[in-house]
């Protein structure tokens, strides 16, 4: 019996060793929930494309980023926001339902809840 449950315990810890970062599930509302990995968060976001690209450019203005590239007709906007490098995509799904992937990092180290933070004021905006 302890010696299953000992194994079980051992194979588990090493897949999480080996995997990194393990991604889970969090939150409702106009998002049907999201996820939050080692560097970013991502989610679908039940809004049409424009308003995403809208609230995502706003968001980064409040948060006086430095725009260093932005393609709407790619969904994908670099900034630089206190030397965090931030990367948003957003992808269409459908005509009204977007997923939208927001990540970041400070010298190459992910920045997971500082990506999160700005995925949600994202969300706040659409709203």
């Amino acid at each position: 019996m302890f010696k299953s449950f000992l194994i079980k315990v051992t194979f588990l810890t090493s897949v999480g060793l080996t995997v990194g970062c393990i991604p889970f599930w969090i939150g409702t509302g106009v998002v049907g929930g999201y996820m939050l990995s080692n560097d970013c968060a991502v989610g679908e976001v039940e809004a049409n494309y424009r308003d995403c690209w809208d609230a995502s450019t706003e968001i980064l203005r409040i948060q006086k980023a430095e725009i260093i590239e932005a393609d709407e007709s790619k969904g994908r906007i670099k900034a630089k926001i206190s030397e965090i490098d931030v990367t948003i995509k957003i992808d269409s799904i459908d005509k009204n339902k977007q997923r939208l992937r927001v990540s970041a990092r400070k010298y190459f180290l992910p920045r997971p809840l500082f990506a999160q933070s700005i995925f949600l004021k994202i969300i706040k905006e659409i709203e």
